[in-house]
């Protein structure tokens, strides 16, 4: 059987809660399993180190403080933006302004990232930066369902090509 190493991809399925017995807040059933190419920074430092070794029928569950999943919550990361910066050729975009929603935005250098809406005024826009999870202490269960090598081409761009998807992004 062949362990989760660097180069392997790992198919699991897990649950995450962010109290012991508390509400499934993320998921991925058999039906829809997550894959992750091992050693390429494409999950959690210390969610990896937790998956790595294991092989197919194994059963995990660890807890990440804060600090080892997306931080602490950061106060800072609230912002109030103009209501025009929603606006798409002069017309402000009233439907996707609502508390809750979570927007599409670009930093100054056109990077995409994304923000919560927490409240609206006037004029004003309260935007949450924070991972929806930071602050956050994570217990993730599941098991492995697959482990397999990772292909050349999987290798070089860093991350799964399942089914034949050979996207580039």
């Amino acid at each position: 059987m062949m362990k989760a190493a660097p180069n392997t991809v790992v198919k699991i399925t897990y649950e995450l809660r962010t109290e012991p017995n508390g509400a499934i807040k993320d998921a991925a059933d058999k039906e829809s399993p997550f894959s992750f190419l091992v050693g390429h920074n494409n999950v959690l430092e210390k969610f990896e180190a937790n998956i790595n070794g294991l092989i197919a029928g194994n059963q995990f569950s660890f807890i990440l403080s804060p600090e080892d999943g997306y931080g602490e919550y950061d106060n800072q990361a609230v912002i109030e933006l103009d209501k025009n910066v929603f606006a798409v050729n002069g017309q402000t975009q009233d439907d996707m302004l609502f508390v809750g929603n979570v927007v599409p935005l670009q930093d100054q250098h056109g990077n995409p990232f994304q923000g919560r809406i927490v409240a609206i005024n006037n004029d004003k826009v309260t935007v949450d930066l924070n991972h929806p999870f930071a602050g956050k202490t994570l217990y993730f269960s599941g098991s492995v369902i697959e482990v397999r090598e990772a292909n050349p081409v999987e290798i070089e761009h860093g991350h799964v090509h399942e089914h034949g998807d050979h996207s580039h992004h």
